[in-house]
């Protein structure tokens, strides 16, 4: 068995800053024996450097893998995603010698080691991945849409652990965006929902502990964080792998959800003075933001 770890992500030049948090935090609880792989097609050279020191400074390998800009040209891209978020299908094919591969999304810290994840036994699944808690309880008609059965969870596309050998075996990436030309699907979070879809039968379901969202789930759960400090750290106990997802970042002063301050001792060193002022308003930001969420919640819960 390799016993070294072999973790993909895909970014541009606008991520690089949450990627380096995150590798930084990967490595803090996983050590050192880690290949770095990113897939990008327009990183510049100095922040290539910038992770490639990064990574090396902690004992990590880095490699960067350019992907043909024009590969995905015609690919659905929606919101405030880029291309790039389809370039992890590419890992089977990117690294076709490696027995699996863990993807993790920039936005994402690391609480404890993966390892345990890692190795996980795929028991003949095609991947490894957790269900999008909030997606998956909270809004159903996603996966109506879809054309999801119940007997399928909804997973979120953050973190993934691919069976390289058997998909280079099953996989073929024309196939599934020939299945998405023809079957029309609403793709609302493009390669989630396709992967969702063109997997279910492929998808081995985690414990939530391994994508952890940030998110408040509900009105309850908002206030038991808030003022409960034994819920906080119980559910903090359980966490492997936090993941700031949505439009809302901990890199923003708007920013009013879970572990903003576990991701700001991360984020403090790469500050300029006037991030730092700007950051120093968060509060009066927080209480806006904070009744602004909970009168969402609770009119729409009823």
């Amino acid at each position: 068995m390799n016993s070294e770890m072999n973790v993909v992500i895909t970014v541009d030049d606008n991520y690089i800053r949450p990627a380096l948090i995150m590798l930084e935090s990967l490595f803090e609880q996983s050590g050192a024996g880690i290949h770095v792989y990113l897939l990008h097609s327009n990183v510049c050279k100095e922040n290539l450097k910038r992770l490639s020191d990064h990574v090396g400074k902690y004992g990590g390998t880095f490699t960067d893998i350019p992907v043909p800009p024009e590969l995905f040209e015609g690919a659905t891209v929606t919101k405030y995603f880029t291309k790039e978020m389809y370039y992890r299908l590419l890992i089977p094919q990117l690294l076709p010698e490696e027995e699996r591969a863990l993807y993790l999304d920039p936005d994402i810290i690391i609480f404890r080691s993966v390892e345990a994840f890692y190795r996980s036994d795929f028991e003949g699944k095609q991947m490894i991945a957790v269900p999008d808690f909030l997606g998956d309880s909270y809004y159903p008609e996603r996966k109506k849409n879809l054309g999801l059965s119940d007997e399928y969870r909804y997973v979120n596309s953050g973190v993934l652990l691919f069976n390289i050998p058997l998909m280079k075996e099953q996989f073929r990436i024309d196939d599934m965006f020939r299945f998405m030309n023809e079957c029309g699907l609403p793709l609302e979070y493009p390669d989630q929902d396709l992967i969702n879809v063109y997997f279910r039968d492929d998808l081995k379901y985690a414990p939530r502990e391994y994508n952890f969202t940030t998110e408040y789930v509900g009105t309850g759960d908002f206030l038991k964080y808030v003022f409960s400090p034994g819920y906080r750290r119980k559910e903090r106990e359980r966490v492997v792998i936090a993941h700031y997802m949505g439009k809302c970042k901990p890199w923003k002063p708007s920013y009013y959800y879970k572990y903003y301050r576990k991701y700001r001792s991360y984020l403090n060193p790469y500050l300029t003075p006037a991030e730092k002022r700007e950051l120093l308003f968060r509060p009066w930001l927080v209480l806006q933001s904070v009744f602004t969420a909970a009168a969402r919640v609770i009119f729409k819960e009823g």
